[in-house]
């Protein structure tokens, strides 16, 4: 009875004020919405326009054949308008609504992988060069503790697990050195001669504003030397509103299983002229469980901080600057010999950046950058370490690496006529990498003389270059939009003559004897291009074909290594560099099919490859190991060319069943052949889907999501590599947030519901166990989130 009075009286009064509200000369907001990448129209995407204020209703419509909207007898304030379509990234702005007067709002949407709200991803054959912004939000519904747990949930694109974090990335059976990284522009290496700290893991989700995956050769405006690339933004200075000084967001959540929890914060401000941004977080874990109940060490300490300042210099120009430190201290690696003592890695960054968006010269760009890591690692906590649980006396072995890089880019793009656009542009960068590995015998608790290396060099004093130039050209043929690049590049690679051992020289290369000193040094010059046709078949189907080749040169420890653990094997032994290695050569077709009509979305794509020179081991059996270890049963082996090929492809699917509720489906297929083993290629994923229903009312006051993922068991191995088979898994994630107000929302939810016990076929192996790292049993994890 209560509660019907109060139903009674609120009635009353909002009908009583009507009247009031109705005099007031009412505003209107109007727009259009179009495709980010195709620049087409876009029907039925939802609008939603609501208030700033508290308890007003927000006012919804959708957009029509042009993919224009309007919405009017808006009393006047400040409003939020948000634009949302299924398959494609939601944008939202925010506008002052006059009385009497009619606010334009213009949206471009990015298509997105449908089920990954984390983060924009977006991942085809050509890649879009905008980076879309993306709320906070979104930003925590994926709950990463790690920016390669992002790409493993995308089709074609998964990550090698070796710890808790640092996930190394793959992408279509590329891993590696044959991906690039790029994080704010800024080509980035791991210091770690093993990869522990693979390029993003020095990298936030929390920082993270998008991620692009080009899934091969199409990615040559980026940078040289890669057979496929990831690019990530980080948080833009300028999306702040123009005079709010102070606002930020601040966010800490907890993970059951792992034992984890993080707090993660920014704080951002803008005038007309200056913005700043600082962004922070702390997060840690503990060892897991996985579902049979097997404990993991996965013990991680991780902390960062970073800020950019921005001045624009006009309406068309700005500088900026921007900066950062991480470190993580004590972390856990079960699949590596050895665990990390810490990682710390400094980055500064400087940049300018013209856009007219008029006359020839639409936009300049130039960035210089530089960054260094440092690395030591040691056997502490191994079976190694200590003799009860090894054959053999302890030992104590560890690893110090460092790198230090330095880069820069500039490109500009033209617009030389209304249906042609010209990008042209120059980028280089020089890593110089060292690591020395000190080990010693162990008897009753003090080092013996005999197998002591003070200081025994796995990379020594090596030095790696690219400097490289490159042209796009995107013209439309009718209906036909095509999109063509080349590229040239000179790589140097090289290492101290002084630091290299006697041993090194006797055994790098095979067959001809010694190396002398001087045939340590390299140099490249290297030549990539690519094609891409895009071809509307009608308003709704569209089909893509592209084909380029890409060059990639060895990496330091390919080259220079000096009996050290491979990345290309999962087999424990020591493996020998060959500084005279060819480049590898990818030559890849793509075929992509797309539809997208009012409620529903769809893409297929497939692709060949062929990799000449490429990069693969054979047995070395006349080279003596340097560790006298047990484990070691194979080996060493030695670097050398061969020859791979590889197809596969992958599609999703998306229906937007009603207004609220959308059902997607995901799958991919790959496979791999190395032709110098004839065996199966290292590391080619098994044939996997997902399927995945999400509930959100046009108002985004809640979500509710499920996702079943499928695995099918993988045979195709290379048992010459040391790769073993593993079974197929099923797995169940369910997750949910709620806005509650006031800058306040919620979320939560459980990964691997049914608490299965189940492998990612590319994890690494335990190297004394020889079993593959499991994953992590069922999570339970709830965050807080509060913007202000």
């Amino acid at each position: 009875m209560d509660r019907y009075v109060v139903f009674v009286c609120i009635s009353f009064v909002a009908f009583a004020l009507i009247p009031a509200a109705a005099a007031q000369p009412s505003g209107a907001v109007t727009g259009r919405v179009t495709n980010g990448e195709t620049g087409r129209p876009l029907p039925s995407v939802n609008v939603i326009v609501e208030s700033t204020g508290d308890g007003a209703q927000p006012h919804g419509t959708s957009t029509g054949p042009q993919g224009r909207f309007a919405v009017d007898g808006l009393a006047p304030g400040r409003y939020v308008v948000r634009a949302r379509f299924v398959g494609f990234a939601s944008r939202s702005r925010e506008v002052e609504v006059s009385a009497a007067e009619s606010v334009g709002v213009r949206f471009a949407l990015a298509p997105r992988t449908v089920g990954l709200d984390a983060v924009e991803v977006t991942a085809a054959p050509t890649v879009s060069e905008t980076a879309e912004q993306l709320r906070k939000a979104d930003i925590q519904e994926a709950n990463p503790r790690d920016g390669g747990e992002l790409l493993r949930t995308m089709s074609g694109v998964s990550a090698v697990r070796r710890g808790p974090v640092g996930l190394d990335p793959v992408v279509r059976g590329l891993r590696s050195g044959q991906v690039g990284v790029y994080v704010d522009g800024m080509r980035t290496f791991p210091a770690g001669p093993a990869r522990m700290d693979s390029p993003l893991s020095h990298t936030g989700p929390s920082t993270m504003q998008s991620i692009e995956v080009a899934k091969g050769p199409y990615a040559l405006t980026w940078g040289g030397g890669q057979l496929s690339a990831i690019r990530v933004e980080t948080n833009d200075l300028f999306n702040v509103a123009r005079g709010e000084r102070l606002s930020g967001q601040l966010q800490t959540g907890y993970d059951s299983n792992f034992g984890s929890y993080d707090v993660t914060g920014t704080v951002s401000g803008r005038s007309d002229a200056f913005a700043y941004r600082v962004d922070g977080a702390y997060r840690t874990g503990n060892d897991y469980e996985t579902g049979d109940g097997t404990s993991v060490p996965a013990d991680f300490l991780n902390r960062e901080l970073r800020a950019k300042v921005g001045y624009k210099l006009g309406d068309n120009q700005r500088l900026t600057a921007g900066g950062g430190y991480q470190r993580q201290d004590d972390v856990d690696y079960p699949g590596r010999l050895l665990n990390a003592q810490f990682f710390k890695t400094g980055r500064a960054r400087l940049g300018y950046e013209y856009a007219s968006g008029t006359g020839l010269v639409r936009s300049v760009e130039a960035k210089a950058y530089g960054y260094q890591t440092l690395h030591t690692m040691n056997n502490e906590g191994k079976v190694t370490y200590a003799s009860e649980n090894f054959p053999g006396p302890p030992l104590r072995v560890a690893v110090n690496a460092d790198i230090t890089t330095l880069g820069g880019r500039v490109v500009t793009q033209l617009a030389p006529s209304q249906d042609l656009r010209l990008k042209v542009g120059a980028d280089g960068y020089r890593a110089q990498r060292d690591a020395e590995r000190p080990f010693q015998i162990v008897k009753n608790g003090e080092p013996t003389t005999p197998g002591f290396y003070e200081s025994k060099q796995i990379w020594p004093g090596v030095v790696t270059a690219d400097a490289g130039v490159f042209a796009q050209a995107t013209r439309l043929l009718g209906p036909v939009e095509a999109t063509g690049t080349v590229r040239a590049d000179m790589v140097w690679a090289g290492a101290d003559e002084e630091q290299v051992t006697d041993v090194y020289l006797d055994i790098a290369k095979p067959g001809n004897g010694a190396l002398d000193a001087d045939a340590l040094d390299r140099r490249e010059f290297n030549v990539s291009g690519a094609l891409m046709l895009t071809a509307p078949l009608s308003e709704a189907w569209t089909l893509s074909a592209g084909g380029g080749t890409a060059v990639r040169s060895a990496s330091a420890l390919e080259r220079y290594a000096d009996r050290f653990p491979s990345n290309k094997a999962q087999t424990s032994a020591e493996f020998i560099g060959n500084p005279r290695l060819d480049p590898e050569r990818s030559w890849q077709a793509d075929l992509e099919l797309e539809a997208r009509y009012d409620r529903v979305s769809f893409t297929a794509g497939g692709f060949a490859r062929r990799i000449s020179n490429y990069i693969t081991l054979q047995d070395a059996p006349d080279v003596e190991p340097m560790l006298p270890l047990p484990i070691f049963a194979e080996g060493p082996f030695r670097y050398a060319n061969g020859t791979a090929t590889f197809y596969g492809g992958e599609m999703s699917a998306s229906v937007a069943v009603l207004r609220s509720l959308t059902a997607s489906v995901s799958g991919s297929y790959l496979w791999g052949k190395n032709l110098e083993t004839d065996q199966p290629a290292l590391g080619v994923a098994p044939l996997s889907g997902d399927i995945g229903v999400r509930y959100e009312p046009p108002q985004g006051r809640f979500y509710i999501e499920g996702t079943l993922g499928g695995v099918t068991e993988q045979d195709r191995v290379a048992s010459i590599l040391g790769e073993t088979p593993t079974e197929g898994y099923v797995t169940l994630d369910l997750r949910g947030g709620l806005a509650v107000g006031r800058g306040i929302s919620v979320e939560g939810g459980v990964t691997n519901l049914t608490d299965a016990d189940y492998v990612n076929h590319l994890n690494a192996k335990n190297p004394y166990s020889g079993t593959p790292i499991p994953e992590t049993g069922r999570i339970f994890f709830a965050g807080v989130n509060y913007a202000f």
